[in-house]
Formats: structure tokens, sequence, C-alpha cells
């Protein structure tokens, strides 16, 4: 009988890597391994692994790139490794750690400013595990908060169509209709176009600071006029460019405002994991007064196993993580931030004067430290194809098609941007040569948007996460 994976080896290979070369763990039933030889294994692993980011070659997913602050975060991580915060009483260190980092992302983010429009309130904020919690859990405490305070039972929420897909996400499973907002010529949500979504359902606005497909700050003020006019919520999402825009600022950068001097802003969220140089898997989720943030708290006061309070989603979380959090940004500090943002920002513009000399591209507005780009001329994906042979790492776009480069700071090294920009112009060369051909990133990019399409992307999606959470097929 023949194997239905016959064909597909290399395809297997470069997914499961280490099929042939690592032993295979499916029972606890074999013998236990030697703790030596087990760090040797995943020391090999993670040197292989970083090697393409610690060039300089990759587009976002590491915001850092120096050892020795990983090296230090795992140090201050390796005290706390065994700590469950939600026992306060035997780890109140953590309440130290949560505190301080809330109000150090407050602070950055003017929190003071709330005072100033409504005396006597005050921006808190709490702690989650990543962008998508925090996305998730926003929606979830507007939910809370119209069905309380309005009586609302079948909310809706407003976005631009490039909001990240964690707001989409927590819709669906809190049941909340979403409602998508086009963009206008400047590749910014349409504020007109978001006015006329809104109605006695809707529940809160939302906007990106920047989005994640472009790196563009949508019109915050005109959005928080329009949230203020209705009475509701604007939700800001600065997962990405959180901690990053207000040093570009100090930095002499023009960035519009979009944080908490917006009176209409009512909630933000800041990755740390991101521009804050910390350790994967903590977000910070701002809130413009403590009783909008109640309602994201869940308590039992009659469960037999005690009095039941959690502030979020999560049950059980890491010592550690808010440890190595919060040794981040006091390691780093004010100085530290504001020359990585410098040189952030002086790689972004010399990618941007690079692109805008290719006559074949375009780029997506006028970003400030993620640059989109598109072509009406080649194939984008034939493009990313001769760029990933060049040893470069994009982030590939869809509706419309293109690529961006999230620029971090191992991006920030001398000759980096040079040479993106060089083998940019060769691999637009290399797609108008083969025109017609198909590509090897991307290529059912044209299937999609279709009902047929849609169903067989979303068959291939489920597929790819179900081979991500199984054993590695035998060679």
């Amino acid at each position: 009988m023949s194997n239905p994976l016959d064909g597909f080896g290399d395809f297997l290979d470069s997914f499961y890597p280490y099929r042939d070369a690592a032993p295979v763990h499916s029972t606890l039933d074999a013998p236990a391994r030697d703790r030596a030889d087990v760090l040797a294994e995943v020391a090999g692993m993670a040197r292989r692994e970083d090697a393409q980011g610690d060039l300089g070659r990759v587009s976002g997913s590491l915001y850092s790139g120096d050892h020795e602050h990983y090296q230090f975060l795992s140090e201050v991580f390796a005290n706390f490794a065994h700590a469950n915060v939600l026992q306060r009483d035997m780890y109140p260190s953590a309440t130290k750690f949560e505190g301080e980092i809330i109000a150090m992302t407050l602070a950055m983010l003017h929190g003071d400013a709330v005072a100033e429009f409504k005396p006597g309130q005050e921006a808190v904020g709490v702690l989650t595990s990543g962008g998508s919690e925090s996305l998730m859990t926003a929606v979830l405490t507007y939910r809370e908060q119209a069905r309380t305070e309005r009586g609302i039972v079948a909310p809706n929420i407003v976005l631009p169509v490039t909001a990240h897909v964690a707001l989409q996400k927590g819709a669906h499973y809190f049941g909340i209709e979403v409602r998508k907002a086009p963009l206008g010529p400047d590749h910014r949500v349409d504020v007109a176009a978001v006015r006329e979504l809104i109605d006695s359902n809707t529940i809160a606005l939302v906007g990106s600071a920047g989005d994640y497909g472009h790196g563009l700050i949508d019109p915050i003020v005109e959005l928080g006029e329009l949230a203020l006019e209705h009475g509701i919520g604007l939700h800001v999402d600065g997962c990405l460019g959180g901690f990053l825009l207000p040093w570009l600022e100090r930095a002499g950068y023009d960035v519009p405002l979009w944080d908490f001097r917006v009176p209409g802003v009512t909630s933000i969220s800041a990755d740390t994991h991101k521009y804050g140089y910390a350790l994967k898997g903590t977000s910070v989720l701002l809130y413009r007064g403590r009783d909008l943030r109640r309602h994201q708290y869940f308590t039992v006061p009659d469960w037999p196993g005690g009095l039941y309070v959690s502030p979020g989603m999560a049950g059980s979380r890491s010592g550690g993580l808010i440890a190595a959090t919060w040794a981040s940004m006091v390691t780093m500090g004010a100085a530290g931030y504001l020359a990585a943002a410098t040189e952030i920002g002086a790689t972004a513009a010399k990618l941007k004067a690079g692109i805008r000399e290719i006559p074949e591209l375009e780029i997506f507005g006028d970003p400030l430290f993620l640059v989109a780009f598109k072509s009406d001329v080649v194939d984008i994906y034939l493009v990313n194809d001769a760029l990933t042979a060049a040893g470069w790492r994009m982030n590939a776009l869809h509706l419309p098609a293109g690529l961006h480069f999230c620029v971090t700071r191992p991006n920030t090294k001398p000759g980096i941007a040079d040479a993106f920009v060089a083998d940019l112009a060769k691999a637009v060369e290399y797609a108008k040569a083969r025109a017609g051909e198909p590509a090897q990133s991307g290529a059912m990019y044209g299937f999609g948007g279709t009902p047929q399409g849609e169903i067989t992307l979303t068959a291939l999606m489920s597929g790819f996460l179900d081979m991500m959470q199984s054993l590695a097929p035998e060679a």
C-alpha cells in the first residue's frame, strides 16, 4: 500500500527538522534521559534556530536579539520559575513586580492625563500572558460593561479590517458581532465608515497603533471623538507599537496622538514581550478607570473550595515571567528604550527610502517602524520567494497581497538595511522574469476570497495546526 506522504519528504523535513536528528518521545515508559544529554540537545536546537535571526535578516519576531539580555532575564526567571503567583501569600514579590510594571507602562502612555479630563479618576491596569489575551480580555470587559450598565444582550464591536485577529477571536468566544470598517486612501481606518457601523448595540470601537499588517496608526483622535459622542469605549491596540512609539516621539519623530492624552481612549494594550524586550508571554492591558477594569474580574464567593478571585482568564501564572519582565524594564530604562527606538526609526527610514527607489513597489502609507509594501506590477509572492532564497524572512500579507519588514534591534546592525534593499531590487527583477509562474510562497492567494476558496484555506490551516501538535511521521 502506498504511503500518502510519499513525495512530501522535503516539506516534512522542513516542518519536522528533528525527526531524524533527535530521539522521538511518545511514552513515559521509556528510560529517563540524562540531564546533560537533554541540555546538549536543547542547546543545539536553540543555536540552529537562532542563526537566521542573529544575522538580522528576520522581520519582527526577535525584538531584542541581545543574548546577554536574554541570559540576564533567564537568571531572574530562574528565581521564580517554580512560583505560581495565584498564591500571593507565598509570593508577595509578584505584587511589587506587577504593580510596578503597570505603573511604569501607565507613566509611559500618559496615564496621568486621565485626571485632566475626569478629575478624581485614575488609570489602572493588569498584566496578561500576551497580546492575544489583552485584546480578548478587552473585548470581554466591554461586553460585561455594556450588559451591566446598558442591558445590551446582542453586542457588536466596530473595528478596522486591519485590526488584529485576536479581537475577532475574542468576539467569537464571547458571542459578539464584529463589524469591520474599510480603510481610507491612506490605509488607515475610514472614520466616516466607522460612524455608519455604530448603533445602539455597539459596545466599543477599536483602533491600532500600529496595525500588524502595515504598521500604521489609525486616526485615534477622531475615533475618540466618535466614542465620546456615542458614550462607548475605545480600545487602542498598541500591542505592537506600545513600547516603541513613545520613544520614537521622544526621539523627534512625528507620532500622532494615540494614548491616554486622547480623551476618548478608554483602554490600551501594549506588549512587554515585543519592544519592551521582555521574555515571551507578557502584555499590559490598561484602563481609564477602576470601574471599567472591574468588569474583567471573575469572583465566586460560594465555592466549596474557598473564595475564588481571578483578575483575568488565567488561573496559575508564572512568577518567573513577571519578575523577568520587571527586570527588563528597570534595566533598559528610558535611556535604553530611547536608544533602541532611535536606531529602529533610522533603519526604518533607510528602508523606506530604498524601497521608494524601486518603481515596481509601493509602500502602504507612511509607517514609522514597520514598512509594508505591495506591487501592481509583479507578483509580490515571487519577490518573497527570491528574498527567502537570499536568506531573508519576511511576513507575507493578504488582501491585498504584500510583504512587511517589522524593524527590530537585530535589523539595526550596520549594513543590514542596505543589503535588504539591494536584495529586494534583485528579487523584483526575479519576479519580473518569472511573470505568470506560481510562487512558492502564497501560492493559494488567488483562491482566497471565494466561498470554495475560504473553505479550502480553512481546511488547510486547520491541518497545519494539527501537524504542529503531532508527532513527526517516520522517515
